[in-house]
């Protein structure tokens, strides 16, 4: 019988989500050789230089501040403000069922911050160095503290050792400086580059 995404424990419960990743291969073809051209003694044979193919230019790294702010607005406009906006919406709905207390019956899920974690992974390269800093940890400590509280769920009993208590203390601890890094990234983009949404993702309904 197929567990439930969702499990009442004392202290824990824990969602799981898996992660399928696909890798595309190609294929390479064979050049096809032409008929020799027989060359008459009396005069030399002729020789051409292949022409070179142009090779593919890359985007210029915006350096001045007015690219660099450019730059930013894109990437907000074009799926970074949706995928902050789901990352901070997810990182509030997982820290609300946080335990408080000793022998506590709550309840977590993470199936929907695993997906907001996967969506941000996509826009990741924020173009400015400062708010890029702060983006990427966030993300990776809300992913490595998730994984360890998950990891701490136990196994075979309702309550958790105290191996587990401990390993569950250190996810939310990661999980904390995730959200540090994530209010840290908004700032920026919002005293910065005048960046920010509306209603504001952190105020839960």
């Amino acid at each position: 019988m197929n567990r439930p995404k969702r499990i009442r424990v004392s202290l824990l419960l824990t969602a799981v989500t898996a992660v399928l990743l696909s890798a595309c291969t190609g294929a390479g073809s064979d050049q096809a050789k032409g008929p020799a051209t027989p060359s008459t003694p009396s005069s030399p044979s002729a020789t051409s230089s292949p022409t070179p193919s142009p090779s593919p230019t890359a985007a210029p790294t915006p350096t001045t501040a007015a690219e660099i702010a450019e730059a930013v607005n894109s990437w907000y406009l074009y799926g970074g403000e949706t995928a902050m906006v789901s990352l901070i919406k997810e990182a509030v709905k997982a820290q609300a069922g946080r335990p408080r207390g000793d022998l506590e019956l709550v309840i977590l899920d993470f199936t929907g911050l695993t997906e907001a974690i996967s969506t941000a992974r996509l826009f990741s390269a924020l173009p400015d160095p400062k708010t890029q800093t702060a983006w990427s940890a966030a993300i990776d400590h809300l992913d490595e503290g998730a994984h360890q509280v998950l990891g701490s769920a136990p196994e075979n009993s309702l309550i958790q050792s105290p191996e587990e208590g401990g390993q569950a203390a250190r996810g939310w601890h990661t999980f904390d400086e995730g959200i540090k890094s994530l209010k840290a990234a908004q700032a920026r983009l919002n005293h910065t580059f005048g960046l920010k949404p509306s209603p504001d993702p952190w105020k839960t309904r």
